[in-house]
């Protein structure tokens, strides 16, 4: 297991709209993966929500909040939980989280369901248990 932060950063983004960024620090890397969750993070196990690969961030990007004013993700952050967690599997295809935020707790599974050449869709969902 990969021990590593996490972040969930709620977006009022301009031009994509409402939603939540989900980034933790990538295994072997300083960057942060990070994806983008129109829906919300689940709450209650097994609830599927869709989540999309977006850029990787740098530490400060990642852990952004107040208001950027111009560029693409310009809206307004503001911070919904952080905290350690650990990488219990990662690969492009799947990714299983422990997230121990204050609000954010427990195992999360990021499962591809598409991959086209701009876009990397994923089912994000909370484990059982």
């Amino acid at each position: 297991m990969n021990k590593s932060e996490f972040v969930i950063v709620k977006h009022e983004a301009k031009r994509a709209g409402l939603h939540y960024d989900f980034r933790f620090i990538m295994p072997e890397s300083i960057l942060w993966a990070s994806f983008a969750v129109p829906k919300g993070v689940p709450t209650s196990p097994g609830q599927k929500v869709l989540a999309v690969r977006t850029t990787d961030h740098d530490e400060k990007d990642a852990r952004l909040t107040g208001i950027l004013s111009s560029g693409y993700g310009a809206g307004k952050f503001t911070m919904q939980d952080q905290g350690p967690c650990e990488i219990l599997k990662y690969s492009d295809r799947s990714i299983s989280i422990r997230l121990k935020g204050r609000k954010y707790k427990g195992v999360y599974h990021f499962f591809l369901i598409a991959n086209e050449a701009k876009q990397k869709n994923y089912f994000l969902f909370k484990g059982r248990g």
